[in-house]
C-alpha cells in the first residue's frame, strides 16, 4: 500500500507523523512523496487555536477535492480527537484517528478503518507505541536502574525513522498536568504520560544510527518527565542516559522547559554534558503576577528572575528564548508594561509573542473584560518592536567569536560564490534564526564559523581556516 502523510501543527505533530511512517514502513507500506501516487493520504491535524483549525479544516478540503477514485483519506492527530464533528463533515474523509492512538494507523490502512460515523478507537497509551522491527547496535547498555524502564533492553526499542535532513524531533512525553485558562490541550491529549526512559534511548540511538546530528527533546511540559514515572528530576536523570549512548557529535536541544520545573541537579547536568546544547525555550507567557494569576500560571516572576540568574551562572553563554501572550483577558495597560519592561531587563535572546485567542471550552473564553482586538494587536507589535534591539545586542556578542555550525542547505550568491545556511547551538530549528556561510561544506556537517556581522534575527560568517568535519 502507498502512503502519503501530510503533518500540520507542531515538532510533537511532526513526531508522531514520523512515528505511523515508522511502522508503515516496518509493516511494508511504501511512502511516497505526492498525493495523486498514494492508495491513502494521512492528514496529521492541528487544534492549538482556531487559525489552526481553520488550516487543517481548509487542507482537509483540498485533499478531497483532489482525491482520486478508489483513494482513501485519513484524518489522524489533535483535531481529529478535538473536534472530531467538525472532521466527520468534511465528505471525502473516510477514517479518524487521534492524537493519542496513531499507533493503531496499520489498521487503518490495511483497511479494518472505523468509518467516520463510528466512535474513536480507545485510547493507546504511549508505553504501548511498538514496532515489530527490533533496533541492532553494539553500544554496551546504561548501567542505570531507570535506562531500561518500559522495556527489558533498550536496545528492543522500536525503530525510529527520519527524513528530515540532520535534525529530529523527539518527543519524550505527551499530555498536561497543568490546566492554564487559555489552553484546551489537556482537553484532548489528558493527563502528561511520560515515555519510558528505555523507549527514549532506543529512539534516541535509532535516529543517531540514521545519520542525525541534532535530536531536539519535546512534550507538552518538558522539565515535568519522568513525575508520573515515579522519578524526582526526570529530565535531568534522562539527560545522563541519552549522553552516555549517544556519540558526542550530537547536540541535545531542550524545547519547552517550564522554568518551575529548572532544578540545580537540571542546571548542573546542562552545564557539564558539551552534548547538549547551552539552549532553553522557556514558554513564560506572562510577567505580570495578576495576569499570570488569571491565567492560572505561577505568578512568582521573582522565582522565574532567580533560575534565569542561575542558568547564566552555570552557562554565561546560554541561549534563552520565551513566548508571551498579548492581550490575554483583562489585561490592563501597566499589566502589558510590566511584560515590555520584564522583556528589557531578562534580555531574551529572542521571543514570540501571540495574540490571545478564545478558545471555547476554556476558563478565559468566559472570562470578563476582554480586550479589543485592535488592542490586542497594537501590544503584539509593540511587544515585538522591543525585543528587536534587544536580539541584535545579544547576536553582536558574537561577532569576531567562532561557533560550530550544523549546515542544513546552501546555495550560490548573485556573485557566483557558495553561500551555506546552517544554525548554532544558539538557534532552534524553525523558530530561531540562521547562521549564513560564505564557504563549502556538505549538508550535515558540523563546522567552526567565524562570525563576521550580526543582523538581529541572523548571524552571517565565513568558515575558518580550521575546518573540521566532525562527522
Amino acid at each position: 500500500m502507498k502512503y502519503h502523510i501530510m503533518t500540520l501543527g507542531c515538532p510533537k505533530n511532526v513526531v508522531d507523523s514520523e512515528g505511523m511512517h515508522s511502522i508503515l514502513a516496518a509493516q511494508g507500506h511504501t511512502a511516497v512523496s505526492a498525493m495523486d501516487t498514494a492508495d491513502v493520504v494521512i492528514v496529521n491535524t492541528c487544534s492549538f487555536i482556531a487559525a489552526a483549525r481553520d488550516e487543517t479544516l481548509a487542507t482537509l478540503h483540498t485533499v478531497v477535492q483532489r482525491k482520486l477514485p478508489g483513494q482513501r483519506l485519513i484524518a489522524a492527530g489533535c483535531m481529529a480527537e478535538s473536534h472530531a464533528d467538525l472532521v466527520r463533515r468534511v465528505p471525502g474523509v473516510d477514517a479518524l484517528l487521534s492524537t493519542r492512538e496513531w499507533m493503531r494507523i496499520t489498521d487503518l490502512v490495511a483497511g479494518t478503518d472505523q468509518p467516520p460515523d463510528k466512535p474513536a478507537i480507545p485510547v493507546v497509551s504511549l508505553h504501548a507505541a511498538q514496532s515489530p522491527a527490533p533496533m541492532a547496535t553494539s553500544t554496551p547498555i546504561s548501567t542505570s536502574d531507570h535506562a531500561t524502564a518500559g522495556y527489558a533492553d533498550w536496545r528492543t526499542a522500536p525503530i525510529r525513522r527520519t527524513a528530515r535532513g540532520p535534525t529530529a524531533y523527539l518527543k519524550i512525553s505527551d499530555g498536561c498536568n497543568l490546566r492554564c485558562a487559555f489552553c484546551t490541550i489537556p482537553s484532548f491529549k489528558g493527563d502528561m504520560r511520560s515515555k519510558a526512559i528505555g523507549a527514549v534511548l532506543g529512539e534516541a540511538r535509532s535516529l543517531a544510527d540514521q545519520g542525525v546530528r541534532e535530536i531536539v527533546l519535546v512534550a507538552q511540559h518538558l522539565t515535568d518527565y519522568g513525575r508520573d514515572l515515579g522519578l524526582r528530576d526526570g529530565l535531568a536523570i534522562l539527560l545522563d542516559e541519552l549522553c552516555a549512548v549517544l556519540p558526542t557529535t550530537v547536540w541535545l536541544r531542550l524545547m519547552y522547559a517550564y522554568p518551575h520545573g529548572i532544578t540545580p541537579r537540571l542546571i548542573a547536568t546542562m552545564a557539564r554534558h558539551p552534548q547538549i546544547c547551552a539552549y532553553l525555550d522557556l514558554p513564560l507567557q506572562h510577567a505580570h503576577p495578576s495576569t499570570l494569576r488569571r491565567m492560572r500560571r505561577p505568578p512568582d516572576t521573582d522565582h522565574i528572575r532567580d533560575v534565569i540568574g542561575a542558568l547564566r551562572a552555570a552557562m554565561p553563554d546560554i541561549a534563552l528564548r520565551s513566548t508571551f501572550i498579548v492581550g490575554f483577558p483583562g489585561e490592563t495597560r501597566s499589566e502589558f508594561q510590566a511584560l515590555l519592561d520584564f522583556v528589557t531587563e531578562i534580555q531574551f535572546d529572542r521571543i514570540g509573542a501571540f495574540r490571545y485567542s478564545r478558545e471555547p471550552g476554556t476558563p478565559a473564553a468566559d472570562a470578563p473584560s476582554h480586550v479589543r482586538p485592535h488592542v490586542i494587536e497594537r501590544r503584539w507589535h509593540e511587544c515585538m518592536q522591543a525585543q528587536q534591539p534587544i536580539a541584535l545586542i545579544r547576536n553582536r556578542r558574537w561577532e569576531g567569536r567562532t561557533l560550530d555550525v550544523l549546515i542544513e542547505g546552501q546555495g550560490t550568491s548573485d556573485d557566483g560564490r557558495v553561500l551555506l545556511a546552517g544554525r548554532s547551538f544558539r538557534d532552534a530549528p524553525e523558530v530561531d534564526g540562521q547562521v549564513f556561510v560564505w564557504g563549502t561544506a556538505p549538508v550535515g556537517a558540523r563546522v567552526p564559523v567565524r562570525i563576521m556581522q550580526a543582523t538581529p534575527y541572523d548571524l552571517w560568517g565565513e568558515l575558518t581556516d580550521a575546518v573540521n568535519d566532525k562527522r
